[in-house]
């Protein structure tokens, strides 16, 4: 599946992940591509949202990853969001323990997942962040 959307406004944004996560099972990852800026953490804020996730999502760009336990309806225990920014290689990436969390009983979603590509599991679901003008995000869904 091949799905390209432009995104207007932070909002568009949010909205086309919350629609997203629907979809979403124990398991699947999801793969972030894209330059600084592009809608990235926007995006997972619409996931987690999607996801039932009732606190404010942030970028974890510091700590590297957030757990986000998911309520009990949910069929997924935690919502993981892990931000590569700040390594600088894939052996980084590995040493996280990055592995443990993929699959399972989780959805995990990942920024800058072209530092780690290696680790990504062959099913995740990758998608690409352009900035087009100031205000314009174009995003595609592989």
């Amino acid at each position: 599946m091949l799905t390209t959307t432009n995104a207007g406004s932070a909002e568009q944004t949010r909205r086309l992940a919350t629609a997203l996560a629907a979809s979403l099972k124990p398991g699947d990852v999801i793969a972030l591509f894209g330059q600084l800026g592009s809608g990235k953490t926007t995006f997972i804020q619409g996931l987690a949202k999607g996801l039932g996730v009732d606190n404010f999502v942030t970028s974890p760009s510091f700590v590297i990853m957030n757990e986000y336990p998911l309520p009990a309806g949910n069929k997924a225990g935690s919502f993981y969001h892990v931000d590569l920014y700040r390594l600088d290689s894939e052996e980084d990436v590995r040493n996280l323990g990055i592995e443990d969390i993929l699959g399972g009983n989780n959805i995990t979603a990942i920024e800058w997942a072209e530092k780690a590509p290696h680790l990504l599991p062959p099913l995740c679901k990758k998608i690409m962040f352009e900035l087009v003008s100031e205000n314009e995000r174009k995003i595609t869904v592989e």
